[in-house]
């Protein structure tokens, strides 16, 4: 890997993420499975890493994302649910005291009147056949409401209550792995603003203590002073000598242009080669560059 950053480390488990995401697209999933990548890419980047604060930093960062990272503006579908209720015993005849005693009621004026026709079975007449048809006809109205009552399902407690209704987002996979890239982009440019501050700080650092005991600023003032030298020429050569010499005892060498050494200087079109401003170096590390005249 040439660069080692969190977007790259999570594009490479591209494929895993929208798999995970697409087996439960329910939010609480979807979350779940952003979580356990950003930990993924958490633990990999701390182990490539060689630099302890970007390390440490990138823990808090992915951290704080873990905590913040919003899921609603990645729902691409939404599933409404409404809950059935089924009594107890529902399709089961239902015998309550009313119902039975309208059936045995029932069933006893149907046998009575089949025993009254055999009993008056010798009697031909229209009285004979009306006493028999009046209990026979009550009996099946008996049958026929006790039936109606042992099928008739129970009402539900509570009356008229509206069935409540269950409302399902879905996560949609290529928007929640945008909103998880946006962040790793994000978190990756603020990593490189944290390196950028530590290397300058360690540069400074390292400025210092090149410089020996020399003061803060002594350095550029020293560096005016040989320019200033170098630019009366002879004269000043006494000047030049005293300065190089006390940098010399604070561990800075004072060096002039050569072949070889460009990358310490700065130039000026001039007609000829020349040192302007000498270079500060200290134990091989630039501190301070030089100045110095090139031939156009």
């Amino acid at each position: 890997m040439d660069k080692l950053s969190l977007v790259a480390l999570l594009d490479e488990d591209k494929e895993m993420v929208l798999a995970n995401i697409a087996r439960d697209r329910s939010l609480p999933s979807a979350q779940a499975a952003l979580e356990k990548e950003i930990d993924r890419v958490m633990y990999r980047y701390v182990e490539a890493c060689d630099d302890v604060a970007a390390r440490d930093s990138a823990q808090h960062i992915l951290q704080a994302m873990k905590d913040t990272l919003p899921l609603m503006d990645a729902v691409g579908e939404a599933k409404q649910w409404k809950q059935t209720y089924e009594a107890p015993g529902a399709g089961k005849l239902k015998l309550g005291g009313l119902t039975a005693a309208a059936l045995l009621i029932g069933a006893a004026l149907v046998l009575a009147s089949v025993a009254g026709v055999l009993i008056a079975g010798r009697l031909t007449g229209a009285l004979t056949f009306l006493k028999a048809l009046l209990p026979a006809v009550l009996g099946c109205a008996a049958l026929f409401f006790a039936g109606i009552r042992a099928a008739k399902p129970k009402k539900q407690a509570g009356g008229n209550a509206e069935i409540p209704t269950r409302t399902e987002f879905l996560a949609d996979g290529e928007k929640v792995w945008h909103c998880l890239r946006g962040a790793m982009l994000l978190a990756d440019g603020q990593l490189d603003r944290i390196r950028q501050q530590n290397a300058a700080a360690n540069q400074g650092r390292d400025l210092n203590a090149a410089g020996g005991s020399l003061p803060g600023g002594a350095l550029e003032l020293f560096a005016e002073l040989l320019e200033s030298a170098y630019a009366a020429g002879s004269d000043g050569g006494e000047q030049a000598e005293a300065i190089r010499f006390y940098l010399h005892k604070a561990q800075v060498d004072v060096l002039d242009f050569a072949p070889g050494r460009e990358s310490w200087f700065e130039f000026l079109p001039a007609g000829g080669e020349g040192t302007i401003r000498p270079a500060l170096v200290s134990e091989g590390k630039l501190i301070k560059k030089g100045l110095a005249s090139k031939q156009r």
